[in-house]
């Protein structure tokens, strides 16, 4: 088939192309809408439809869940690269997403909850890095590639914009399992799409097999090591039970140093490889202030998901006159994102010799950040009763911080990463999620017994680090070679 053909679809690109945004669509959906309701699930009383569960471990849960998933990306990328493939682990992730949502739509209380949490946490770790990878696999140029990010990107902010509004309006009405299980419908037709799409055109332009397939002369190796991994996780697991100190806290305590040790595992092992040049280990290490901005962004943005969420319900719940339910807050970030994105895509356009360099616009999402949370002094010294208005205008002034960090992060990462380490250092800018998410599930019993403590901590810690930014953002710059 001839690069013609191939381009028939939209936009010109690849015909096709719309069954991957598709599927993102409808994984950011699902992923989003469930998590708008999951904390309620887990912390409203059984005669209101939830489980009943105490605020500190239905925070922590929540957050953990997000850590995790982040976290398991490492190992959905490992595997497309060394068994799968990408286009064929994107079926496989979506088929465990969906079993995930189909099991939380079941009434069946804490167990189904757990074997939910585990099945989205795997098939999501799957699913969600080599979609992306797709995306640039069905594209030929610079030209076609800024085209097709930049409509994966609505699709993705789409989904979590629409999620939140139609999944809490069916819980407030119908009950949170029937929520759940818009989640599921949607899963299931964004993955008939994407198995649809695929057979009739995406296999004309896909790799399906494994790019670095495990050898034969590895396998054992590789069995070992994963054999080993799962025996320890188990007997842990199992130790902490029979000795009577499991608890939410103590794991999400581990999961924490597990996402803090990978991290310095990853520097270390790019740092001290002699596949690396010195001008590249000077980069890496400019990079670290890098990855310390995305764990304070993703601490505070992902809180929006947990710590806010149980922020709001001590709120008036009143936005501007109008009554609003807990969940329908967690639409106001992708709503920010998306003509956050926009707006500032035309100033990066326009105004580009005449913008700070990229150091003062990470310090100034930063400051943005921070004073996102410092927002939330007031309400939280006022105690209950406040108005909503604050977590709305919080919500959306982090989101703006967003804006200046995330966007260009993966495209930073992508160019100051080692050649020989340029899928490692991928997974670096990953792990800033799951240690900012790890901290907030250690922290959520902190969180509900000191919140002015709490709010005040979390805006001055990236306020500090704005201001250590612009002071090293010259020696920095001179460091990545701009």
């Amino acid at each position: 088939m001839t690069e013609v053909e191939q381009k028939k679809g939209l936009f010109g690109l690849a015909k096709g192309f719309p069954t991957i945004l598709g599927t993102e669509f409808a994984e950011r959906f699902s992923y989003y809408g469930m998590k708008a309701v999951l904390l309620y699930y887990m912390i409203n009383t059984t005669a209101q439809g939830g489980l009943g569960l105490p605020r500190a471990d239905g925070v922590a849960i929540s957050a953990l869940y997000g850590a995790l998933i982040y976290m398991s990306t490492i190992v959905g990328g490992w595997l497309s690269d060394r068994v799968f493939g990408a286009a064929r682990i994107v079926t496989i992730g979506g088929v465990f997403i969906l079993a995930g949502h189909i099991v939380l739509a079941l009434p069946f209380g804490e167990p189904a909850l757990l074997a939910s949490l585990a099945l989205l946490i795997i098939g999501t770790g799957m699913l969600k890095p080599n979609v992306s990878t797709l995306v640039g696999s069905v594209v030929k140029d610079d030209k076609d590639a800024n085209v097709a990010f930049s409509l994966f990107y609505v699709a993705i902010n789409l989904g979590s914009f629409i999620s939140p509004i139609v999944v809490s309006a069916l819980q407030i009405k119908y009950g949170f399992h029937v929520a759940f299980s818009a989640a599921a419908v949607v899963m299931g037709l964004g993955l008939a799409i994407y198995v649809w799409g695929y057979a009739r055109f995406l296999r004309h332009h896909l790799d399906v097999l494994a790019p670095n397939p495990i050898a034969k002369t590895e396998r054992k190796k590789v069995t070992l090591t994963i054999v080993s991994i799962i025996v320890i996780i188990v007997f842990g697991f199992w130790l902490s039970i029979m000795t009577h100190t499991f608890s939410i806290g103590a794991l999400s305590k581990v999961v924490t140093v597990a996402a803090v040790v990978l991290t310095g595992y990853y520097f270390t092992h790019i740092l001290t490889s002699k596949l690396v040049t010195s001008g590249e280990k000077r980069k890496v290490v400019a990079y670290i202030p890098i990855f310390l901005s995305g764990v304070a962004l993703w601490a505070v943005q992902e809180g929006g998901g947990t710590i806010v969420a149980e922020f709001v319900t001590r709120s008036d719940h009143n936005f501007i006159g109008f009554k609003i339910a807990d969940a329908m807050v967690q639409a106001v970030n992708p709503f920010v994102v998306v003509f956050g994105t926009a707006t500032m895509a035309f100033v990066y356009k326009v105004f580009a010799d005449k913008l700070p360099n990229l150091f003062q616009r990470y310090a100034i999402g930063m400051a943005l950040v921070g004073a996102s949370y410092l927002l939330l002094l007031t309400p939280a010294l006022t105690g209950s009763g406040f108005s909503a208005n604050w977590i709305v205008l919080s919500l959306g002034v982090v989101a703006f911080g967003e804006v200046l960090i995330s966007p260009v992060s993966l495209a930073v990462t992508n160019r100051l990463a080692p050649k020989a380490f340029e899928a490692q250092m991928m997974a670096i800018w990953f792990l800033s999620n799951s240690v900012g998410q790890g901290i907030n599930a250690s922290l959520s019993g902190f969180y509900l017994n000191h919140t002015v403590l709490y709010f005040a901590i979390y805006a001055s810690v990236p306020i500090l680090f704005a201001i250590g930014l612009v002071i090293g953002a010259k020696q920095l710059t001179h460091m990545i070679g701009d």
